[in-house]
């Protein structure tokens, strides 16, 4: 589900500073395939973290 988050400044790994909390999952990615192509909804696939 889409969620509005705010963002500051980032740094190697980290952007965001509200909206989300620790169990929330997230898609990372390119730009261009987070923001334009994956849909509010789409289903996807997760995986551990590295």
């Amino acid at each position: 589900k889409l969620r509005v988050v705010k963002s500051g400044i980032q740094d190697d790994e980290y952007i965001i500073i509200e909206g989300l909390d620790d169990s929330t999952e997230v898609i990372t990615g390119p730009y261009s395939a987070v923001s334009r192509l994956l849909k509010d909804g789409a289903a996807v696939k997760t995986q551990d973290k590295k």
